[in-house]
């Protein structure tokens, strides 16, 4: 019996596909950052806001990406 690794695909990409994606990747986030330090009047939600940012570099580190 044959079993196949469903991350099998993504294992094909290419290292510099993934750099290319990465620098996207961090690119959104650090514009997203920089847009919630600009919100004034609402500092609990820009806080709220960069908490998340940090938190989906932190996500996306762990899975490999260099964001």
């Amino acid at each position: 019996m044959v079993t196949t690794d469903p991350y099998e695909e993504g294992a094909q990409e290419t290292r510099l596909d993934f750099t290319a994606i990465d620098f996207r990747i961090t690119r959104a986030l650090d514009s997203i950052l920089i847009t919630a330090k600009s919100i004034t009047g609402d500092e609990v939600g820009a806080a709220d806001i960069a908490a998340r940012v940090h938190t989906l570099r932190h996500l996306l580190k762990q899975v490999g990406h260099d964001v």
